[in-house]
């Protein structure tokens, strides 16, 4: 950000696809915050504890502790007045009372952090993440490396037999692909794999 004067809030957005760093980012940003000696709170969803369930964890291992919400509407019950900046991980799977928090939070002067995928398994906009980088000060795009060719990924692979909107996981059931090798049908296809082979089964079985 340049030079704000007076008492004045912002929102920044870090986005990207999983492996692409959006955590450790966040964590920098709000440890450069601590050193600095400003009061902050870190939240994350209840939904995610994938590697602590007290802390935000980057998949390269860097932690910071942080507070357990159910939905952004909460993160606004629990930041305190004092509070000068507002961290926020996983943002994706916050709701959509997240916009209301992060605009309230920025009108009341507070810096508000968040990290979270601008789009889901299918290449679509996660929402609420592109209207938030719509009322926003500062967006960061981060890419991640594609795990097929090595060339700049922008896109969240799904990897395991799942429609569902929200799976959370890791290494394993995601990776980073680019935009040629990205295969939005990927987890239905596998889907269909499964119904076959299950079908396969009974009909053997019978």
């Amino acid at each position: 950000m340049d030079i704000v004067k007076g008492n004045m809030g912002w929102i920044e957005v870090i986005v990207g696809p999983m492996f692409s760093g959006k955590s450790e980012e966040l964590i920098r940003r709000l440890r450069r915050a601590e050193i600095a000696r400003q009061r902050v709170q870190i939240f994350k969803p209840a939904i995610d504890r994938r590697y602590s369930s007290n802390g935000i964890v980057s998949h390269s291992g860097l932690e910071i502790a942080s507070e357990l919400v159910a939905d952004g509407a909460e993160i606004l019950e629990k930041v305190q007045a004092r509070t000068e900046v507002v961290g926020v991980d996983e943002a994706q799977f916050l709701g959509e009372s997240l916009l209301d928090s992060c605009t309230r939070l920025a009108d009341l002067g507070k810096r508000v952090i968040v990290a979270g995928l601008d789009t889901d398994f299918m290449g679509r906009p996660f929402e609420p993440m592109p209207r938030l980088l719509v009322v926003s000060e500062e967006i960061t795009k981060l890419l991640a490396i594609c795990a097929r060719c090595g060339n700049p990924a922008v896109h969240t692979q799904r990897l395991v037999a799942s429609e569902e909107l929200i799976v959370v996981g890791a290494g394993g059931m995601y990776e980073a692909r680019c935009r040629r090798c990205f295969e939005s049908q990927l987890a239905a296809e596998k889907i269909e794999e499964e119904k076959k082979l299950q079908a396969n089964s009974k009909a053997a079985s019978g």
